[in-house]
């Protein structure tokens, strides 16, 4: 019997045949990559992945290169053995000039490593480890970084963070060598909109899988849409466009061009504040008076179906401040108190695929939404909302740290229900200038005014700093920080990149995108306060507890074999 289990696990093992039964299938693809490793067709070159995750390290580096090595196996399987790998140990030589040249060759490919510290005959040492690779999909070579991480040595999380992405990370750049063309995502410029500095983070984020082009409208009609011999309607020159915190008005040319870029199949995200709130008068005075902004274009989304509220959320469920709590001798007696005006949103189970699986996002003095004109064929989503305690004040509304004095049971008592406050729109959009413009310009060949669009994409944000990471000033100019990043705890805890880069895949239907990066795997570490001191027995409970288990299967099957073979020479015999 023994034979015949090896013999078949042997065969098993051959066929590269197994069984995922974990709960979140942390040991399948996904049916995005799945199909996209089956879609390698004839005429593809091999997808060359050469990974530097080899050698001597630390365990969690361990498990990770086991990881890419499992994944990469089940690309090689379904694609039919279109993926290849090799596992390189950069300090293989032992030689440190050698070493050196191919670690500076690699950093000049635009690979990173990381450095870790270990003791050796009672010394600090430090050594680095390459948690990367470089894939070479139709001859070109695009380096890849499974870690990514702020600190010397990331801890045990970051790192099973990084396998948790494994998939999504081999599959975007496999996807992107695939891809015969790179979509294009215009930031619009002017009109207050936040700087590319303010919004570096995401761009730069974006721009792995994307091309990313700053855009100005000046009144140019060419600005958003070109006209193309032989169409009757412009094309547009960008398969998204984002507008980021626009604070000055819009005149009616410039609107005039949005509304054709939407109309001719172009998708947007707006994200916008409908209050102005002064923080510099919350420093120096340390109150404000947010009042409404006009920007010209809260009737032009009515008109689409976003209703922008002039007024203010506090939610219960938002981020901490840190302020003065008094005096405390001849200290500053600073405190944590709840910031009501920050709402953090957290992801449901059924949400929408854009914020599925995600971290809490964070909104700051943000506004409601409230889907409006509602019609056949077009379809609204709210994808997020404050929590269930929350409530609004309209405009104006006195903004101040006193905000943090309301107790707890002012949002039982009086809030409502929940908040809108992101809408998505999509289906069919009507010209906001279908009455408005006149016939000379209706009717104009060269500016081909369209009424409609059958299959338009729209994102609404009542917040503008979802967006903006802040800035700090350094020797070598302004350096973004990152957006999610949270000052008291000195970690980015926030997932408002993430929402963002998959509602920018979500315009640009890429589905498989969405699908990979909103995919989570629980991390569930050990209980170290259980596991203290009593190692050993742990360990020799995981080594022996199987041995044990076989052996006694064994005695069993031994003994039920012995009474069978007993019954059946000596029945017993009746009289």
């Amino acid at each position: 019997m023994a034979i015949i289990a090896v013999g078949l696990l042997m065969t098993i093992g051959q066929w590269g045949w197994r069984m995922d039964v974990t709960e979140d299938r942390r040991h399948s693809l996904t049916s995005a990559t799945e199909n996209m490793l089956e879609g390698l067709g004839e005429g593809e070159e091999e997808i060359l992945v050469r990974c530097y995750l080899e050698g001597d390290f630390p365990a969690r580096y361990r498990r990770l290169s086991d990881e890419i090595k499992s994944k990469l196996g089940a690309f090689s399987k379904i694609s039919a053995g279109k993926v290849r790998w090799d596992f390189i140990d950069v300090a293989e030589s032992g030689d440190e000039k050698t070493i050196g040249e191919t670690e500076l060759a690699l950093y000049e490919q635009g690979l990173r490593f990381t450095r870790v510290a270990y003791r050796e005959s009672g010394v600090t040492a430090f050594q680095n480890v390459w948690p990367c690779a470089m894939v070479t999909v139709n001859g070109v070579d695009y380096p890849v970084q499974f870690l990514r991480s702020e600190t010397m040595e990331p801890d045990e999380v970051m790192v099973q963070n990084a396998i948790n992405q494994v998939e999504f990370t081999l599959g975007q750049v496999i996807r992107l060598g695939l891809r015969q063309r790179r979509p294009v995502v215009g930031m619009l410029q002017g009109h207050g909109c936040w700087s590319p500095a303010q919004t570096a983070d995401f761009t730069s984020a974006l721009a792995e899988t994307a091309d990313i082009v700053d855009v100005r409208l000046d009144g140019s009609v060419d600005a958003l849409c070109e006209l193309i011999e032989g169409r009757p309607h412009r094309q547009p020159k960008f398969d998204a466009l984002v507008v980021a915190g626009p604070d000055s008005t819009f005149s009616d040319r410039d609107k005039l061009l949005l509304d054709q870029y939407l109309m001719n199949g172009g998708r947007m995200m707006w994200l916008m504040d409908p209050l102005i709130t002064n923080r510099d008068s919350i420093a120096s005075q340390q109150f404000t008076m947010a009042t409404t902004r006009e920007i010209g274009v809260f009737d032009q989304l009515f008109h689409y179906g976003a209703r922008i509220n002039r007024n203010m959320v506090l939610d219960a469920q938002c981020a901490p401040i840190m302020l003065g709590a008094g005096p405390m001798g001849d200290h500053r007696n600073m405190q944590m108190f709840s910031w009501y005006f920050a709402p953090v949103v957290l992801s449901t189970p059924d949400a929408h695929p854009i914020c599925a699986n995600l971290d809490p996002v964070h909104f700051d003095f943000t506004g409601t939404i409230d889907p409006v004109n509602t019609r056949e064929g077009l379809e609204s989503t709210v994808l997020l909302s404050s929590s269930g305690r929350s409530l609004t004040y309209n405009a104006p509304v006195r903004v101040g740290p006193g905000v943090v004095e309301l107790p707890p049971e002012h949002f039982e008592t009086n809030a409502s229900a929940a908040h809108p406050l992101a809408v998505l729109l999509e289906g069919q959009f009507e010209s906001f200038y279908a009455q408005r413009l006149g016939k000379e310009l209706r009717e104009d060949p060269s500016f081909a005014f369209n009424t409609e669009t059958s299959d338009g994409k729209l994102i609404v944000v009542a917040d503008a700093d979802f967006i903006r990471n802040e800035v700090r000033n350094t020797e070598q100019g302004l350096a973004p920080m990152p957006l999610g990043y949270d000052r008291y705890s000195r970690k980015v805890i926030y997932d408002n990149k993430e929402w963002l880069l998959n509602a920018v895949s979500y315009l640009l239907d890429d589905a498989a995108q969405i699908s990979l990066r909103s995919r989570t795997i629980a991390y569930r570490p050990l209980d170290e306060a259980r596991i203290r001191g009593k190692e050993n027995g742990w360990a020799m409970l995981a080594v022996g507890g199987p041995i044990a288990t076989v052996l006694l299967m064994g005695w069993l099957l031994s003994l039920l074999r012995r009474r069978r073979w007993v019954m059946a020479t000596h029945p017993k015999t009746t009289t």
